[in-house]
């Protein structure tokens, strides 16, 4: 099975651009009103101002990992996969799960739980698998899949849960 995987990574690298967009917005939103003049406290008991310090700093940071994951995605080299191909970073994998659900699943260096919609052009995809989640090494799904092949299964320990997973389709 074929799939179009530069379609896929641009669907991705959308929705990171998107995002990226968003937290800027909301960045510039927090800085504009820490720095409001209504903001300055006129006693030691109104935090407003301060509060909303906090939030423009983590908004500030929240767009520096945007543009860091935007910047890993950009560097990641994509290429096909075969069924001898070990999973790694841009790979595009079919598993599916004890209770026979199927997910699709895209291996990225960074914004793992991001999902996307996929349009109707990427082709040959298995049915009712229409949105790829982007996971990374670092999720315990993650870290399993890597260096594994299609057809190996692969189990992750959750909250004291046992999931297994079967690899169906390695991209």
């Amino acid at each position: 099975m074929r799939i179009d995987k530069t379609v896929i990574f641009a669907v991705i690298s959308d929705q990171l651009k998107a995002l990226t967009q968003v937290a800027i917005t909301a960045a510039n939103q927090a800085h504009e009103t820490a720095t409001h003049s209504e903001t300055v406290a006129r006693s030691k008991y109104e935090t407003f101002g301060l509060e909303a310090s906090y939030l423009a700093h983590g908004q500030a940071q929240r767009v520096a990992d945007c543009k860091t994951a935007e910047a890993m995605f950009d560097a990641l080299n994509i290429r096909g996969f075969g069924i001898y191909d070990a999973i790694d970073f841009g790979a595009v994998v079919v598993v599916r799960d004890g209770e026979d659900r199927t997910q699709l699943l895209f291996i990225g260096p960074a914004a793992g739980g991001v999902r996307v919609k996929l349009p109707l052009k990427v082709t040959n995809l298995p049915q009712g698998l229409d949105e790829v989640m982007v996971i990374t090494p670092s999720s315990p799904l993650g870290a399993v899949l890597m260096g594994r092949y299609q057809d190996d299964e692969v189990v992750i320990h959750i909250g004291g849960e046992q999931k297994r997973y079967l690899i169906s389709l390695v991209a």
